[in-house]
């Protein structure tokens, strides 16, 4: 009787171990549905718009959920640049310490790419940025725009605004350090909040390879044309800069007069350097005669236009109507686009 009481206990057990089993297989997956939510910063020290912030004080940034770390130490961005004594993580919070004490009277801004991840790898949805001041007051100027490199727009490039008046202007070499450091976002898209409005300023931006938030020689990088100033208001939008290569650039526009060629012809504005017959800008113009050459090097050109046969930009003896500007046009780094207007005569 006691074994077949036995028996049936282990029987028993076995049957339960294998629904437990089955139980098991037809349960959710281990760790649940996908993270698909993503995160954002939930609170900034010194709080954004504080004023009167201590000269030693520290910087931290909280996320709303744990975070991929690398991609936040890589992604932060501080302007004026600052030396870190020590850099640390307690839970979501990542803390800043200054090497020396803050410098007085001087606005500050924290800036989070939108290329930071959660631990589930997902983005931030958009770059954040915050300021705070060391003075008595916060600057309330914004500067906005995209950043493009090769006619598509590109995010997580450094942007960098300089005080026009300790800028070096001739585009040789770089300027003093920036007042100003943010990121660009989504859509290339970024935003400078808490600016002086009573400085002149020159914008540029690079593309940051080695994600240091330091320009290094030989990063892609460009500038907006022409100087960036107030003149009364509080906003500044479409300030946009296009990245072109290894040096800054200028650029040509202008306007030729094509009413006596057929609609049929195409028209190639030619910018050819005085120096080196071999570099060479082209553009089409609009069907108005409006044309922009944009990242052209710095240097002396002869502007040229022409109906183009063959639709190769080049030109080639069976090409006709050709016309030159009869004066050579410099072209300075980052200046605003020279302008040019010339047309084709009835003898051409």
């Amino acid at each position: 009787m006691r074994r077949t009481y036995r028996w049936l206990l282990f029987l028993l057990c076995a049957v339960l171990l294998v629904l437990v089993c089955r139980c098991a297989k037809r349960g959710s997956p281990p760790g649940g549905p996908a993270d698909t939510t993503p995160p954002y910063v939930t609170a900034v020290t010194p709080p954004s718009g504080s004023v009167r912030v201590g000269e030693d004080s520290l910087m931290s940034v909280e996320f709303s959920e744990a975070m991929k770390k690398r991609t936040v130490e890589t992604g932060i961005v501080v302007s004026p640049p600052s030396r870190w004594k020590k850099r640390y993580w307690k839970k979501n919070t990542y803390y800043l310490i200054p090497e020396t004490s803050l410098r007085s009277n001087t606005t500050y801004l924290i800036s989070v790419s939108n290329k930071v991840k959660d631990s589930h790898d997902v983005a931030m949805k958009s770059t954040f940025v915050s300021g705070f001041s060391t003075g008595d007051s916060i600057n309330a100027g914004i500067i906005s725009g995209e950043i493009r490199w090769k006619k598509v727009s590109v995010e997580a490039a450094v942007v960098e605004l300089f005080d026009l008046e300790a800028a070096d202007t001739t585009g040789v070499g770089r300027p003093g350090e920036p007042l100003y450091l943010t990121l660009s976002g989504a859509g290339g898209l970024y935003e400078i909040p808490f600016v002086d409005t009573a400085k002149r300023y020159r914008l540029q931006a690079y593309l940051d390879k080695d994600i240091d938030s330091e320009y290094d020689e030989g990063e892609d990088l460009g500038c907006h044309n022409g100087d960036v100033v107030f003149n009364g208001v509080s906003e500044l939008d479409s300030i946009d800069v296009m990245i072109c290569g290894k040096t800054l650039s200028g650029g040509i526009r202008g306007l030729i007069d094509t009413a006596s060629v057929a609609d049929t012809l195409t028209i190639t504005v030619l910018a050819e350097s005085v120096t080196d017959s071999s570099v060479t800008y082209w553009v089409a113009p609009e069907k108005s005669g409006e044309f922009e050459i944009k990242c052209v090097e710095p240097g002396t050109y002869l502007i040229q236009a022409f109906s183009d046969v063959n639709v190769n930009h080049e030109k080639d003896p069976e090409d006709t109507f050709f016309v030159e500007v009869a004066d050579t046009l410099s072209v300075e780094s980052c200046s605003r686009p020279r302008e040019v207007r010339f047309g084709f005569g009835e003898d051409d």
